[in-house]
């Protein structure tokens, strides 16, 4: 597991969140690469931002809201491969 690089998620009707903080520079084309490759991969192109919060660190949320992803498991199904690219096994939930 690489110790820089935290996730979280939240769930609500309707709504589905995942925001992957880091603390090393380097984690950010890291992160952003996997998230690219997946939306070419499943032809899924969720709302994706970027945050710059101190220095190097930051975080990157990937929200997936409306019938349309909920309903088939696409969010969940490209979360989890966010997350297993990323070797995080683990993640909070808010």
């Amino acid at each position: 597991m690489i110790f820089n690089r935290h996730a979280k998620v939240v769930m609500e009707e309707g709504y589905m969140r995942l925001s992957v903080e880091y603390t090393n520079p380097k984690s950010r084309s890291i992160i952003f690469d996997a998230i690219e490759h997946i939306e070419r991969d499943m032809d899924v192109h969720p709302e994706v931002i970027h945050r710059r919060l101190e220095n190097d660190s930051g975080a990157f949320s990937i929200e997936f809201s409306g019938e349309d992803y909920i309903c088939t498991r696409t969010s969940g199904e490209f979360i989890e491969r966010v997350l297993k690219d990323l070797d995080i096994d683990k993640c909070d939930r808010e």
